[in-house]
This record gives structure tokens, C-alpha cells and sequence, in this order.
């Protein structure tokens, strides 16, 4: 009996040590990263461009009162890049920030892995967002996207982004069911002017318009008068287009050479209405 109580005791012991000693051995010792935090998640700021908001603030108040060409005139150019934005985007920026909403699981090597389902029109979504550490204090990110019933890991975007979040690039993908480059994005906290800027850039290739741009920034112009603008530069005309604006009542400037046909600025009051700069 003495033998047998032996036997079972040494047999309970070795089924609580086994697992363990076996997740230990999960364990790489030479990982270097191993036990570390995961890296926190890009602010949405280094990806997405607020047009929508800022577009808002462009909203018509007198639509049936046409005096407007110099506003109107910027609202268009806009409402060109955001149409092609939206329609292009809604996916991937959807996946992005459902991100925020899951924990990370560690793969290894300074490699995180957030995982989640997230559902839109309908449709249902499986994303696979991976953050690799690197050695520059970056972090380069991967996100992978299937549909249920539909096209599978569609690698949709790669991005490097400083770990201090002063700096960002990405590059998107569109057409998921054969996907080609689309737009190149970067982000400055700091663009040299104490100002935060990000840019969409053409890289489709082929197309007319690659290496044209839209960029946002926001900040202070004209001695302060104005607190938003964008560039956007049509590289087949090889013409800047320059938008100023102030967020609060609404007043603008826009600059664009082939519109008007001289490099002076045209404005409008807080009525949108053309007006004497």
C-alpha cells in the first residue's frame, strides 16, 4: 500500500509540474522581447485625414444663392478626393478603428496580433491586424482583411509609425478582390512649421493622376486669421490648388492658377459669398 500511496502521490505531482514545465517551454529565453508590452496603437490622426469633419464646415447654408464660385470652387475639389476616399476606404478605416476595441496576443519576436470580427452593411469582416517592434523605435503594422463569402487576407495596408508618434507612413491597397497600390500616406506631428500635417498621394499605377496629392493641415495662417487648409496639387496639370479657411465662422481664401488664371488668393465671407480679400 505504501508503495501504491508512492506511486499515485508521484503520479499527481508530475500532472501539476508536466503543464507547467510545458508552458515554460513555450517560452523562447532567447526572445528579447518576451514579457514586454504590447505597442501601443497608431493615434487615428497618423491614418485618417478628417475630411469628413472639416468638410462639415464647408456645408452650403444658401444653396439656391450661386455667388459663391470661389468657395464652391474649393468645396468641388474636396468633395473629388473625398467621394474617391470614401468609396475606397470604408473597409480598411472600419477595421482600423475597431482595432482599439481588442487586446493584442503575442506572437513572438516583437510581434503582436489584435484579431477581431467587425460587421458593416451587412457584411461581416474578419481582420488581422499584426505590430511588429523594430530596432529604429518604430513599429511596423499589417492589416489583413477577409469577408465572409468573399475575398480572403487582402493584405490592405502596411504603415511604419515612430514609437513617439511624431511621425507616420503608410500605404494602402484597394480593389480587394485584386488589389493594387492606391494611396501613400504620411504623417508629420511637426511639418517643419510647428504645424501637424498628413497627405493622401496617387500611386496607382498607371493612372493620370499618380503622384498628385491632397494634404491637411491645421494651424495658424495669415497672422492667424485662418486655422485650416489644404493643398491639392492635380500632377497632370502640374497645378497647386491652395485652400485657407477659418473653422470658426466659415470665411476662406482659395489659390488655384488654373481656375482663375493668376497666383492671387479669392475669398469668401462667412456667408460663403465671394468677397474682396
Amino acid at each position: 500500500m505504501k508503495k501504491l500511496s508512492f506511486v499515485i502521490a508521484l503520479a499527481f505531482a508530475v500532472s501539476i509540474l508536466l503543464p507547467s514545465c510545458q508552458k515554460e517551454s513555450l517560452v523562447d529565453p532567447n526572445d528579447p522581447y518576451a514579457g514586454k508590452a504590447a505597442p501601443q496603437l497608431p493615434d487615428a490622426k497618423t491614418f485618417v485625414m478628417p475630411m469628413d469633419k472639416d468638410f462639415d464646415e464647408f456645408n452650403d447654408p444658401n444653396p439656391d444663392q450661386r455667388t459663391i464660385t470661389n468657395w464652391g470652387h474649393s468645396a468641388a475639389n474636396i468633395l473629388v478626393w473625398n467621394t474617391i476616399l470614401t468609396a475606397n476606404l470604408a473597409v480598411p478605416v472600419l477595421a482600423f478603428y475597431e482595432s482599439f476595441n481588442h487586446q493584442a496576443v503575442y506572437q513572438g519576436y516583437g510581434v503582436w496580433l489584435w484579431e477581431y470580427t467587425v460587421s458593416d452593411n451587412g457584411a461581416t469582416y474578419h481582420a488581422k491586424l499584426y505590430g511588429e517592434l523594430l530596432v529604429s523605435d518604430e513599429v511596423k503594422w499589417d492589416m489583413y482583411v477577409s469577408k465572409v463569402g468573399g475575398f480572403q487576407d487582402v493584405h490592405w495596408y502596411t504603415g511604419i509609425v515612430a514609437w513617439d508618434q511624431s511621425h507616420a507612413t503608410w500605404t494602402l491597397n484597394y480593389n480587394p478582390n485584386n488589389p493594387a497600390p492606391f494611396i501613400h500616406i504620411d504623417y508629420q506631428a511637426d511639418n517643419g512649421s510647428g504645424i501637424p500635417a498628413i497627405r493622401y498621394t496617387n500611386v496607382i499605377p498607371g493612372n493620370v493622376g499618380n503622384g498628385g496629392y491632397i494634404e491637411y493641415r491645421e494651424g495658424a495662417y495669415n497672422g492667424g486669421e485662418f486655422d485650416r487648409a489644404y493643398d491639392v496639387f492635380k500632377i497632370e496639370l502640374d497645378n497647386l490648388l491652395e485652400i485657407n479657411w477659418n473653422s470658426l465662422d466659415h470665411h476662406g481664401r482659395v489659390k488655384d492658377m488654373e481656375k482663375f488664371g493668376d497666383d492671387l488668393w479669392h475669398c469668401w465671407d462667412t456667408n460663403l459669398q465671394d468677397t474682396q480679400c
